[in-house]
């Protein structure tokens, strides 16, 4: 029986492919219902099921160290988009964001600003909202978009007071740990990301823009 399996209860379930779908849709009208545009037609997006996949599969999350690394890197092509309240994008952001309130993000002059061509990360306070982005500008045709994964809620967790691993901890946790050190003060603007960018203690490796699967939930506000 094709399907997939979840933990419910304490007992491993298997949920069939078709109740699965609507559970899907269930989860994408719930992102909008509460979009701030009204004329939101995901029938005009070019695949649909890639669409409804990536939602339940949170693959179109990207990690907080992962955007920490293109920031340092200086990737090109990648702009970081704030979605909050201009009051609260002054408060703090990402260095480098710019800032384009949800209700303006449609409006023709904020568009001008994002290159469909780009690879851009979406930031609100959690997951919600900026899922509700995604999900806009994904139907205006932007194809390389991710959501910030726990928002700047957890941003600033984990640039700004990093938990120590916790015994038994594996050297990717570890590393991890001693990057969100290294590169907290550059992250919550206090300091150049050169600087981090030559002390840091990670692992070499190399950030590819495809969509990622995401190992653990994380979703601390809208």
């Amino acid at each position: 029986m094709a399907g997939e399996q979840v933990w419910e209860g304490g007992r491993l379930m298997r949920i069939s492919s078709r109740n699965l779908g609507f559970g899907i849709m269930f989860l994408l009208g719930l992102i909008l219902a509460f979009s701030p545009v009204d004329k939101m037609n995901i029938s005009k997006v070019a695949d649909r099921e890639l669409l409804l996949s990536q939602l339940h599969s949170q693959s179109n999350y990207i990690e907080a160290e992962d955007v920490a690394h293109w920031i340092i890197d200086k990737e090109p092509g990648v702009l970081i988009v704030d979605i909050r309240p201009a009051g609260d994008y002054r408060k703090y952001h990402i260095p480098g964001s710019i800032n384009i309130p949800l209700e303006k993000l449609l409006e023709k002059s904020s568009l001008e600003l994002m290159d469909p061509s780009g690879t851009l990360v979406l930031a609100s306070n959690g997951n919600t909202k900026a899922s509700q982005a995604w999900l806009l500008l994904k139907e205006k045709g932007y194809d390389d978009v991710y959501v910030l994964h726990g928002g700047m809620n957890h941003w600033v967790k984990a640039f700004s007071a990093p938990p120590k691993p916790v015994e038994p901890y594996t050297d990717d946790e570890v590393f991890r740990y001693q990057f969100r050190l290294a590169a907290g003060p550059a992250m919550m603007g206090t300091a150049r990301a050169a600087t981090v960018n030559r002390e840091a203690p990670v692992k070499p490796r190399t950030i590819k823009r495809k969509r990622r699967s995401v190992k653990k939930k994380v979703d601390e506000g809208c």
